[in-house]
């Protein structure tokens, strides 16, 4: 494995961590503080505001008459629909459900990945996604709420979600080849302001923020800036390097960070099936990303 692999790998687990940490840090601030959609609204806009910011030193132009559209999609499949449906539909059902419907993420990925840009489905790659999927179920299987807590209209919201954000991985690859991944992050998050605010507007009014107490802000830091900057920009600097379905399959350490940190923090007690699962999470990534199991495309 070359450099260049070892520094892509490191980012998309980079992006699982932080992904991981913040299902905890995320409790903190929501709805304690502020309704999810409000969130959603400021965590947009600020981040909009960063990555333009970065962009102004770029100033690279966009096609919008050829790339316009795409964009467009990105934005409302990357982060409109993702993070507003991801956050209805756990309001209507229970965790357990939505956790485990999304780990068909990286699956769905690999199907859109196919359908819309032709990238190959070899074997190895195959199961090594559905090794993974067996890893995170297997972390999160709880056999007193598996799937009987949750309402069904919830769970379709959260599979959509899953759905749409699969898809944002494959639609913007292309892009990536076109322009720098600054560029495309920056003008997905400025239009998708146009279709988050509308929905969140009510709840972020409403939001007294000089009575918010530090560790409030210091959440809200860490969601916005780590997850959102850093994360996007990461998952988009991968992929100009590696085929969306790998992307896609590192999602699946996500819920291996979530139950470290809730071990090392916040007093989760360690069990076997956290080692089991670690174990299909890690040899299904490996199996992904070796070579012979990709070509970029």
């Amino acid at each position: 494995m070359n450099w260049s692999s070892i520094k892509t790998y490191l980012a998309l687990t980079l992006v699982s961590l932080f992904y991981g940490i913040n299902y905890s840090v995320l409790k903190i601030v929501v709805p304690e503080f502020m309704g999810p959609y409000g969130f959603i609204v400021l965590r947009v806009v600020t981040a909009s505001i960063i990555f333009w910011i970065i962009h102004f030193f770029n100033r690279e132009k966009i096609n919008w008459k050829s790339d316009g559209w795409v964009l467009v999609l990105c934005a409302f499949t990357g982060v409109a629909v993702n993070q507003l449906l991801f956050y209805k539909g756990l309001s209507l059902t229970s965790a357990v459900n939505g956790s485990i419907i999304m780990t068909l993420t990286p699956v769905l990925v690999l199907i859109w990945a196919a359908l819309l840009i032709g990238e190959r489905i070899t074997r190895t790659k195959v199961i090594g996604v559905l090794l993974g999927l067996i890893g995170a179920v297997v972390i999160l299987y709880q056999p007193d709420e598996m799937l009987t807590s949750g309402d069904w209209r919830g769970d379709i919201l959260v599979f959509i979600n899953g759905a749409s954000y699969a898809c944002y991985l494959v639609l913007v690859k292309p892009l990536m080849k076109k322009y720098q991944p600054m560029t495309v992050v920056t003008w997905v998050f400025t239009i998708a302001i146009l279709f988050v605010v509308p929905v969140g507007y009510n709840q972020i009014s409403i939001v007294d923020f000089t009575t918010l107490p530090s560790y409030a802000w210091w959440s809200m830091t860490y969601t916005i800036i780590i997850v959102t900057v850093v994360v996007y920009f990461l998952n988009a600097w991968t992929l100009v390097r590696v085929n969306s379905s790998v992307v896609g399959a590192f999602i699946y350490l996500q819920p291996v960070f979530a139950s470290l940190t809730a071990i090392l923090f916040f007093d989760e007690i360690f069990l076997l099936k956290h080692l089991l699962a670690a174990a299909f999470v890690f040899v299904g990534v490996y199996l992904v990303t070796k070579k012979g199991a990709n070509q970029k495309s």
